[in-house]
């Protein structure tokens, strides 16, 4: 049945293999090709979900300290009112640590003394929380106007979102783009 051979094991592998030269060396160069291009993208994923949950949590810091700063202004209506809170510099994406002012009287603060301290504490938990934060605000009657503003990771996409809500005229000319959350607030 086999021919010549006693054994059909010894028959099998016997036989002479005139195509298969050098075929697996090839099928497991492509297979690692593959394999390389498949955790290479998996490696730009993580990396690019890295950056946008930066994104958010910076994205958040701001919303916070935009509500403080609004909380802050309906707690001394007479400090906003007056206009104390307000706060228009241009955007500078290195702030100095701003001085915590102190009360002329400490057992009694006017309200314009209050509004300075928030806004120095603001500005200083701004600088420590995002990468060139700061803040604007800007009374118009009852309501105010808050721009958080941040540098963040660079990319493309975040490119195109930089400086939408920005104030015109906190950006320099040539200086960085921040990127910026923007809330009106009623008093």
């Amino acid at each position: 049945m086999f021919g010549h051979c006693a054994n059909p094991v010894n028959a099998i592998l016997r036989t002479p293999r005139k195509h298969q030269t050098g075929a697996s060396l090839l099928e497991v160069l492509i297979a690692m090709l593959i394999m390389s291009y498949g955790i290479t993208g998996i490696a730009l994923l993580m990396a690019a979900t890295l950056q946008h949950s930066k994104t958010s949590l910076y994205q958040l810091v701001a919303l916070q300290t935009a509500t403080e700063l609004a909380e802050s202004m309906r707690a001394n209506t007479d400090g906003f009112m007056a206009d104390a809170y307000g706060k228009t510099d241009t955007y500078s994406s290195a702030p100095a640590a701003a001085t915590v002012p102190s009360c002329a009287f400490p057992t009694r603060c006017t309200s314009s003394e209050i509004a300075s301290i928030d806004k120095a504490h603001l500005a200083n938990r701004l600088r420590l929380s995002l990468p060139g934060g700061d803040f604007q605000m800007l009374r118009n009657g009852s309501r105010a106007d808050i721009w958080i503003m941040w540098m963040e990771p660079t990319s493309a996409a975040s490119m195109a979102l930089r400086s939408a809500n920005c104030r015109a005229s906190a950006i320099s000319a040539g200086g960085d783009l921040p990127r910026c959350l923007y809330m009106r607030v009623a008093l």
